[in-house]
């Protein structure tokens, strides 16, 4: 009998609680419907803290379209995950992804697609569960992270949450100076005892680029707005360089009015041909070009794809102690 599919997302079954798996029902491996690209073996993608499904089926949608023959593991997220529960727990409960993807019979080629702060945690408690479980690194072959990493700013964060608040003027101000009071004391409590580096934030943004975990000789793609109200544009342009200084082949791709995990929505063309270009270096790195398919070098050779980088630079928000805490 076959598992019950996951009735928020069509085509997918459930694996385990946050867990779910779409597997393609054309032959595993052929290329796909692009004859000039092949196609990855399998996308992980690690959805933002909270997504309401109706938005992640966009992603899962468009990766079938263009992948029609690659299974898809679809990670979700909640607050209580990101703040509540220890790395230990988190890990213990990622088993049956790494479990799921130990059977599959060719994980070589495996494209990875994170969003936000509560994606990109999840990706990098998956990637040290693998190593801990197996003893090698997960088999990551490109990365691309959607609007992450961050740094956990207390401004931000009030955003963030009035967004979240019902709109009605009374419950909205009441539960932003309720939820702002909770935020402040968490923020003074990380400055003040434990540290302003120990929270789940800051340590994800070192995490990600731990070569334990992570091949940092695999491309990257780092995609983000300069209008996104919780995830600064600059913050994302200091990890890049983190990144570059570590020898990670990486590419920015800055959209200039997009809002948080919403830049494919404001121009869908410049954001999937990076995916796509972030997954043609990773052919071009990893093995024989034959062996894939029909890809032309010169058409991987790094491109900029800022548009305009100074849109994405500013003195506007610049880092300082009254604008850092600890981030949902």
């Amino acid at each position: 009998m076959s598992r019950p599919r996951h009735d928020a997302i069509p085509g997918f079954s459930s694996v385990a609680p946050s867990i779910w798996e779409h597997i393609p029902p054309l032959p595993i491996d052929p290329l796909s419907e692009k004859p000039e690209i092949r196609a990855p073996h399998l996308v992980l993608l690690f959805s933002w803290t909270g997504a309401n499904v109706r938005y992640v089926r966009k992603y899962t949608d468009k990766y079938r379209s263009i992948f029609p023959a690659t299974r898809i593991l679809v990670i979700s997220t909640s607050a209580k995950d990101l703040c509540f529960r220890s790395s230990a727990n988190k890990q213990a409960r990622l088993q049956p992804a790494i479990q799921r993807i130990l059977s599959y019979e060719d994980v070589e080629g495996i494209l990875i697609h994170v969003f936000s702060e509560g994606g990109s945690n999840k990706a990098v408690e998956l990637a040290e569960a693998y190593f801990n479980t197996t003893g090698n690194r997960l088999p990551c072959s490109a990365l691309c992270l959607d609007s992450a990493p961050g740094h956990p700013r207390y401004l931000r964060l009030c955003n963030a949450l009035r967004l979240s608040l019902p709109t009605h003027p009374i419950l909205n101000c009441t539960g932003l100076v309720v939820g702002g009071v909770i935020l402040g004391a968490i923020w003074f409590f990380y400055r003040g005892f434990k540290g302003s580096h120990n929270n789940v934030i800051s340590k994800t943004r070192r995490r990600i680029v731990d070569p334990l975990a992570w091949d940092l000789a695999v491309p990257r793609c780092y995609l983000y707005s300069h209008t996104d109200a919780l995830i600064a544009s600059h913050d994302v342009q200091e990890h890049t360089r983190e990144a570059l200084e570590k020898g990670v082949p990486l590419m920015e791709v800055c959209f200039e009015k997009s809002a948080h995990c919403k830049h494919a929505a404001e121009d869908p063309g410049k954001y999937w041909d990076a995916v796509e270009l972030t997954w043609r270096r990773a052919l071009v790195r990893g093995m024989d070009a034959s062996k894939w398919g029909n890809v032309a070098k010169e058409e991987l050779t790094p491109i900029n794809m800022f548009g305009n980088r100074s849109e994405c630079d500013t003195d506007s928000e610049k880092p300082g102690p009254e604008n850092v805490g600890i981030a949902f």
